[in-house]
């Protein structure tokens, strides 16, 4: 065929540029890229990390012979980590003489044989008692151990650390809970912008793919290395990345593809998308809207004893706002700032309510009253029989908006 002739064809036809590959060349618009294992220590590490997976323990049998060291209780469980049930590991939390009520040692079935005593050593922790709490906490931190994965075969390895809480004046308990503490990183050239990528596991599987978290970043960045992996870059895997090129209004747009599921590897798409970075990242500012709000200038008083605020509200014919909260929560904090401040829901809580705040580390039987299983917890309750009967409840950050739905 003559080179005219593929010219027509290629144009009336409309076929595939790779049918036409003798034109211009076109970069490919699927690009993979290999991502390397870290774990602190080793640089730049991420500035989030996924919720505590828990894991339950159970009693091993009186009959079981326990490592050199350990005494009881004693306690295993299965840590759910790689692609099968064959990759899970069985840990083993046992006392020790120096400290006999608490689970402060860790044995850790590396090769998943079935047994903890060919192992190494056990990892071993010293209880310490939060002040506020009183709860005594066992931490194990800066644990790698391999995960197996198939074609090719191959080991992986992760990075976690545990902790157990007993609660104080009680037995221990029946669970520990771990955190992934690495990562996958590495570096890319998109259309001449040379790109630092980040990938981190979301759900403490150890295996990388739809859901967990990925992030792509110009290299030019301030700090680019330190920047990909913080919280305000990475996103879930159904969100897009952008690469800001200088003298260029339009960014490359990505698209995540998937993930080798190891974390050795990600792919992703360059998509032809009429969208920027700021306009897709709009919707994630909380404050957005809170910004142009008005600021009270009469501040809500919070009590913070639930059956005084329950006689005060009898008194006065309002409702109790109870606000649960703890010292750790962030979106409390958010709250505290700019929903509690804000001029229109100030007015609403002074109008009809008597609030009362109440930490969900220490109110424990409150906490078990209103069924709280996350924070901030927002319940309004009926003060007019008894202690006050539970209308409603919201658990979650909630905006200004979202909260005068609410309070009606």
């Amino acid at each position: 065929m003559s080179t005219r002739h593929a010219l027509v064809i290629c144009g009336l036809a409309a076929i595939s540029s790779a049918a036409c590959g003798w034109l211009a060349p076109q970069e490919p618009t699927i690009i993979s890229v290999p991502l390397t294992y870290h774990a602190p220590g080793e640089g730049p590490r991420p500035n989030f990390s996924p919720k505590g997976t828990q894991v339950t323990l159970t009693s091993v049998a009186e009959d079981l012979v326990l490592p050199a060291g350990a005494i009881r209780p004693a306690k295993e469980g299965v840590v759910q980590v790689g692609p099968n049930r064959d990759s899970w590991l069985k840990v083993l939390a046992t006392s020790s003489a120096e400290h006999p009520a608490d689970l402060t040692q860790l044995f850790i079935d590396r090769n998943r044989n079935g047994q903890f005593d060919d192992d190494g050593v056990a990892e071993v922790a010293t209880p310490s008692q939060n002040a506020k709490t009183r709860a005594w906490w066992s931490s194990f931190s800066a644990i790698e151990f391999q995960v197996p994965f198939a074609d090719p075969a191959r080991l992986a390895p992760y990075f976690v650390s545990f902790w157990i809480v007993r609660e104080d004046g009680v037995p221990a308990p029946d669970v520990i809970r771990y955190s992934r503490g690495s990562w996958r990183s590495g570096r890319v050239t998109i259309r001449g912008v040379p790109a630092l990528v980040a990938a981190m596991d979301g759900n403490n599987d150890a295996v990388y793919g739809p859901g967990d978290s990925w992030s792509v970043l110009p290299a030019s960045v301030e700090d680019a290395e330190k920047t990909v992996l913080s919280h305000t870059e990475a996103r879930d895997t159904s969100r897009l990345m952008f690469l800001e090129r200088d003298g260029e209004a339009a960014d490359i747009v990505l698209a995540f593809r998937s993930f080798a599921p190891d974390g050795s590897a990600v792919e992703f798409e360059i998509v032809d998308l009429p969208v920027t970075k700021v306009e897709d990242r709009l919707p994630d500012d909380m404050l957005a809207d809170e910004r142009p709000r008005p600021r009270t200038t009469t501040p809500f008083t919070w009590e913070h004893d639930l059956d005084a605020a329950v006689a005060q509200a009898r008194a006065s014919g309002k409702q109790v706002l109870i606000d649960f909260e703890t010292t750790w929560c962030g979106p409390c904090k958010t709250m505290d700032e700019w929903i509690w401040t804000d001029a229109e829901v100030a007015a609403a809580l002074h109008a009809g309510f008597v609030g009362v705040k109440l930490d969900g580390d220490i109110e424990k039987a409150h906490v078990k009253r209103f069924d709280v299983s996350g924070y901030p917890t927002m319940a309004m309750v009926d003060p007019s029989r008894g202690a006050g009967t539970l209308v409603k409840k919201v658990s979650g950050y909630q905006s200004s908006t979202q909260v005068l739905a609410f309070l009606k």
